[in-house]
């Protein structure tokens, strides 16, 4: 470094002096490690708070769907059960553990697992709307009630599905009206057929008493006819 007086005389020989500048406080290691460690927290704070948040939606859906009036399940995109909800398990006896996979076959009434199962299959590989009627078991007393199962598939963007999420409504009393209405449309079937069946018996009747008054008085005539005929010869 050199100088110079207020004479302007410089100096000969140059001086040295080492100045040291102090790194901001934003450029120190320590700063930076504080940032990285707030990074992590923020991030860890916002990993807790988006799985709080998926919880309560959990929670929520869980509710709304151990409410509803009907019965629910959801499957895989094979059409294997993963999921019943609480009116299920209370209804069949069977728990969510005994309802996976094809668990649930055990509910339905013989004569309609083949047709349902069937249907079921075919849905669940063609990616249609699912809707039947089926029969299931009542854990309470056996009883089998007529059900109306709809499914729907859940796809991702790429139009794959990835779940199906199903409804079980009670129909029952549906079909015992259904049922009623049939027997109904028989018996008045039947009382119409009597009815026809009582007018050609009475035209009958009628028909035979008017022929009966004709044939008679021939009869009566023929006989008046051949007793004349038998004095006439009688006579001659």
């Amino acid at each position: 470094m050199t100088a110079s007086n207020s004479q302007g005389v410089w100096n000969q020989t140059d001086a040295s002096l080492d100045l040291v500048v102090l790194p901001a406080y934003y450029q120190t290691n320590w700063f930076r490690f504080f940032c990285v460690v707030v990074l992590i927290a923020l991030l860890w704070a916002l990993h807790r708070w988006r799985v709080h948040q998926l919880k309560s939606q959990e929670k929520r859906l869980r509710e709304a769907v151990e409410t509803i009036p009907a019965m629910t399940f959801t499957t895989l995109s094979d059409g294997s059960h993963t999921f019943v909800n609480k009116r299920w398990t209370e209804y069949t006896g069977l728990s969510v553990e005994q309802s996976s996979g094809a668990g649930w076959q055990r509910a339905v009434h013989p004569e309609d697992l083949v047709r349902h199962s069937e249907k079921w299959r075919n849905t669940v590989a063609t990616g249609q709307l699912f809707e039947d009627e089926a029969r299931f078991r009542r854990a309470d007393d056996g009883e089998y009630r007529w059900f109306l199962v709809r499914g729907v598939p859940l796809r991702d963007p790429h139009g794959k599905i990835v779940k199906w999420y199903g409804t079980l409504t009670d129909i029952e009393d549906r079909k015992r009206a259904e049922q009623e209405r049939e027997k109904l449309r028989e018996l008045e079937a039947d009382l119409a057929h009597i009815n026809r069946v009582s007018m050609m018996g009475e035209m009958a009747a009628s028909f035979a008493h008017e022929i009966k008054q004709p044939i008679a008085a021939s009869i009566t005539s023929a006989n008046s006819c051949i007793e004349w005929l038998a004095e006439s010869q009688e006579l001659g």
